[in-house]
């Protein structure tokens, strides 16, 4: 353990003591073959090549993937939107824009291409007709786009919920549109779609996605509303609908500023962690995070060794047919990623049924336990001697019982590290849960990375609890393998119920 942490601060020390000269930008002349960040396919990236079609282009995810590329010169600047651009220096993030403009990009709400999305995107376009009107719109964009933080308070309205509820997804990761305060989603596009739901009497609830999970979820009607200032493109119409802008932004080009410096490394690291985790208590993101994260692998370890043993045992009884079936459906998922399988199960098996993305979590790692536990038992099977279940047989035992009494017990025994290392692997592979709209430990930290614009402190807390939740993990099975190993056990209690 005490190797461990001190891994982890070495690391802290190379990646905030390495730096690196990055290329000067001062003109639009300077980036035509720069390396320059953008959101794949999306309007910005659309603008930019326009303006310079031979820059190298480099996707990144989210704000925080800029901001950090940016610091590590692992690009020259990036193209974003003006209002993003501005509360990066609101924060004191040491980045400025140049003056000029890629040109406007219009943003919106989008909706499925069903019936009831129609309706919802005709509701959203007569309510921002009115707000508009009013004078409301003009209002919260004065309130969201300034750098007045203290005026910033958003507070959901009730609402009646007579019309039902409807499922909002956001990214959550670009201040001032979305972003998460006091674990909450506030922002501009939040605040009006609080007006919106209230006006018209709907009652909705808010999920945490990456953003291409927000699309997929849009077009499979899984959410009704995806609001992420997502761009208006004519590609993406022929998907979804899009309501009429709410807001005309102007694509900018970001690049890094003179630094300030004047901190020394301490003092550099306890800023960072002050507000990476305790500003705000964003540390409760984190534990909610684990708490998904811990379900989910205890979940999958239940169901993944009984579904591993009734397989097993499904082939150990059946003909040669179902061995070749099973062994086949074995074989075929141990060639596909798990990333692949989440997305095909969420996207494709349970495209059309609203099942929580928890729940296709656990039964897609269940499935992939079992894979190891089947493997496990099959290879533990073949060094026991057949003799002894030759013998079980002859004293009356059936063979399935002979199985379980005699020889699984000593499976279980010689194998058990292999099955505590498939369980670890479990635990390390929740990591990717967050494709599927599951808010498990990495994405909370990628919520926090994405409002405090460091990714240094979030991925090294993680880093941490991840290996806190590991040790648990090997301490409790190590704890159950001193149990059940009888050289561990006493000799009264190994002839406990023996007359001799």
């Amino acid at each position: 353990m005490k190797k461990f942490f001190a891994l982890i601060f070495l690391t802290a020390i190379l990646i905030c003591g390495c730096q690196n000269e990055g290329k000067q930008i001062n003109s639009f002349d300077d980036l035509k073959h720069a390396r320059i960040g953008v959101w794949p396919g999306g309007l910005y990236e659309k603008l930019a090549r326009n303006h310079f079609p031979n820059a190298q282009y480099i996707s990144l995810e989210g704000t925080g993937d800029f901001i950090e590329g940016l610091k590590q010169h692992k690009i020259d600047a990036f193209v974003i939107g003006k209002a993003y651009a501005d509360n990066f220096k609101s924060m004191g993030i040491d980045v400025k824009y140049l003056p000029q403009s890629l040109g406007d990009a219009p943003l919106s709400y989008i909706f499925p291409k069903t019936e009831r999305g129609q309706n919802l995107c005709n509701q959203m376009n007569e309510f921002l007709a009115k707000v508009e009107a009013s004078g409301e719109l003009d209002a919260l964009k004065k309130k969201w786009f300034s750098n007045k933080e203290s005026d910033k308070i958003f507070t959901r309205t009730p609402s009646t919920g007579t019309l039902g509820k409807i499922t909002i997804a956001t990214n959550a990761d670009g201040a001032p549109f979305n972003y998460i305060h006091n674990q909450q989603v506030v922002g501009y596009e939040a605040e009006l779609i609080d007006k919106f739901c209230a006006a018209y009497g709907y009652d909705y609830e808010i999920k945490v996605e990456f953003f291409p999970a927000m699309l997929a979820d849009v077009t499979e009607e899984k959410v009704n509303v995806g609001m992420n200032a997502v761009e208006i493109m004519p590609e993406r119409e022929q998907n979804v609908y899009y309501a009429k802008p709410n807001y005309i932004e102007q694509a900018v080009v970001v690049i890094e500023a003179e630094y300030a410096g004047g901190e020394n490394f301490f003092a550099a690291i306890t800023k960072r962690i002050q507000i990476s985790l305790l500003d705000e208590n964003r540390w409760i993101l984190l534990a909610k995070g684990a708490e998904q994260t811990i379900y989910i692998t205890l979940a999958s370890i239940i169901f993944g060794t009984l579904l591993g043993l009734a397989m097993y045992m499904l082939y150990r009884e059946g003909n040669r047919l179902a061995k070749k079936i099973i062994d086949g459906i074995y074989r075929t998922l141990q060639g596909v990623p798990i990333l692949v399988m989440l997305m095909f199960f969420y996207y494709v098996i349970f495209g059309s049924v609203n099942v929580p993305a928890s729940f296709v979590a656990v039964i897609v790692f269940s499935i992939v336990l079992s894979v190891s536990v089947f493997i496990i038992i099959k290879d533990g099977a073949k060094s026991i001697s057949i003799g002894q279940t030759e013998a079980a047989l002859s004293l009356g035992y059936s063979g399935r019982r002979a199985f379980m009494k005699f020889i699984l017990p000593q499976i279980v025994r010689n194998s058990f590290r292999q099955y505590q290392l498939a369980l670890n692997i479990t635990l390390m592979e929740t990591a990717i849960v967050g494709y599927i709209s599951v808010q498990d430990l990495t994405k909370m930290a990628d919520l926090i990375r994405a409002r405090t614009y460091d990714a240094f402190v979030p991925l090294i807390a993680i880093a941490i609890v991840y290996g806190i939740l590991s040790r648990l993990l090997m301490f409790v099975t190590d704890r159950i393998e001193h149990k059940i190993n009888p050289k561990n056990r006493s000799r009264e209690k190994i002839l406990e119920g023996v007359k001799l």
